[in-house]
């Protein structure tokens, strides 16, 4: 009994040990990352009548919010960024001119500006063009 004591624990070390190696030929599955994708999404936007210049006015009374840039659109909207630094209030609105909507495409808080795009903005551009009147050309 003695012999099996010593014995035992020698061949348990001897033949219990495990092989990490794989074979060479395991063939590995290709693992591809998931690709991008570019989907239409129908979001419910709020819209008014309300002429542009109204709902402006409307916005810089109620919230403060003035507007800070401002783009024609490739489908020939008026798309204008609004907001407050002092409260960090920003809107998006967006002029249809064929209905003559506006719309609300976002409206929230948290507004940060990236103040280095000013050392590159183009001094004295009127800032009273009406957005509403360029689209009317």
């Amino acid at each position: 009994m003695k012999k099996l004591m010593k014995v035992l624990p020698l061949s348990v070390l001897l033949f219990s040990s495990a092989a990490f190696a794989e074979p060479k030929d395991l063939e590995k599955p290709e693992v591809t990352p998931p690709q991008p994708q570019v989907f239409t999404s129908s979001k419910p936007v709020t819209c008014t009548t309300d002429p542009y210049d109204v709902v402006k006015k409307n916005f810089l009374e109620s919230h403060g919010e003035v507007g800070f840039m401002r783009y024609i659109s490739d489908s020939k909207t008026a798309v204008e960024v609004i907001g407050n630094v002092d409260t960090g209030t920003v809107s998006i609105l967006e002029f249809i001119p064929s209905n003559k909507y506006t719309c609300f495409i976002s409206v929230g808080r948290g507004l940060e500006i990236n103040s280095n795009i000013f050392e590159k903005a183009v001094r004295g551009i009127e800032t009273r063009l009406s957005i509403v009147k360029l689209l009317d050309n």
